[in-house]
């Protein structure tokens, strides 16, 4: 399970672990997309995000086949899936600073439910406040591993010498 906030490349680094390891890759918001038929953003408009926590639970849930899952950056912090996640897998925090994460989001707004329409002071605020709220669930992974100034291959480097049970 790879959790972490908002762009620190869960889906990026899944799909390559995934493949890498010949394992199924499960991207929870896709996942949710394809049972609802409808985009994350607009069951946050629609329903809201209590709605869609419920929804990340029940995907977690069904997960039955060994795989690398990509999990929504609030996943953790809501219905005691950080307690699923660690029942059923191992947990990997791939952890960015804060201006990193600013440098691959704030020309994303548009398409993240939690931070759409927001300006760069915002953002950057929100990402402060948010990570200070999410770090203490975070960083209760089985590992933790620091994307920042990091290529794709250097993080699943990293990865790959955790000794984990694949």
């Amino acid at each position: 399970f790879l959790i972490g906030f908002t762009g620190v490349g869960k889906t990026t680094i899944g799909k390559q672990l995934a493949l890498h390891h010949n394992l199924n890759f499960i991207d929870i918001d896709n996942k949710i997309e394809e049972s609802t038929n409808k985009s994350i953003t607009s069951i946050f408009k629609q329903k809201g995000e209590n709605y869609y926590r419920d929804l990340e639970t029940e995907a977690l849930k069904i997960i039955t086949k060994k795989s690398v899952i990509s999990c929504g950056g609030g996943l953790p912090l809501f219905n005691n899936n950080l307690q699923l996640i660690k029942q059923n897998g191992t947990s990997i925090y791939l952890k960015a600073s804060e201006e990193e994460i600013f440098s691959r989001l704030h020309k994303k707004t548009k398409e993240r439910p939690l931070i759409q329409n927001k300006s760069d002071k915002q953002l950057k605020i929100y990402i402060k406040d948010t990570l200070i709220k999410r770090e203490k669930f975070y960083s209760q992974a089985d590992y933790i591993i620091d994307t920042s100034n990091l290529t794709e291959e250097q993080v699943l480097r990293k990865i790959n010498t955790l000794i984990i049970n694949i």
